[in-house]
């Protein structure tokens, strides 16, 4: 589950509806995200809120955390899921690192949804990838005229991911 830092309330409600509707369903998933700010934040918060295991895919060493406001969020993922990381103990957090890690997370699901987007950005980065190791890829419509939605407009626009609604989809 990937999308935009700066999540809306209908991203958050989204994500927060699917991931509560698959742990009540009974659907044994694994939420994997990237522990950045927005809908990866709330993708962890609903998986352990759930019930769900998560896993936490970090663009730098294990010994550090960025951001730094997800500590807590950290130890919590740890007794529940996995933090894990591709970069060495000197690895800090560079920006090209979070681009880098996008294909571990895509690599890691059977699926990939993206909640929100923008036309450019990380969320697309990951569905990119997830489409050329032909996993399937999901998107969260949106208002036509919503620039976060944007991104997943387009994604299901040209084809290169189904529109999603609820857990059942």
């Amino acid at each position: 589950v990937v999308g935009t830092r700066k999540a809306t309330t209908y991203g958050i409600e989204c994500c927060h509806r699917i991931i509560n509707d698959l742990a009540d369903n009974g659907v044994n998933v694994v939420i994997v995200s990237g522990l950045a700010y927005g809908i990866d934040y709330q993708a962890h918060l609903n998986a352990l809120k759930s019930g769900l295991k998560t896993v936490a895919v970090l663009a730098h060493r294990l010994h550090t955390l960025y951001p730094a406001a997800h500590r807590k969020m950290a130890l919590e993922i740890e007794k529940n899921g996995a933090l894990i990381t591709d970069f060495t103990s000197k690895e800090n957090p560079e920006r090209n690192n979070f681009l880098k890690r996008n294909r571990i997370i895509a690599g890691l699901s059977d699926a990939t949804l993206v909640i929100e987007s923008g036309m450019t950005g990380g969320a697309l980065i990951t569905a990119d990838f997830a489409g050329a190791y032909n996993r399937d890829v999901f998107a969260l419509p949106g208002r036509i005229n919503d620039t976060k939605s944007a991104g997943c407009n387009g994604l299901i626009k040209h084809n290169k991911a189904a529109m999603i609604e609820t857990a059942r989809d």
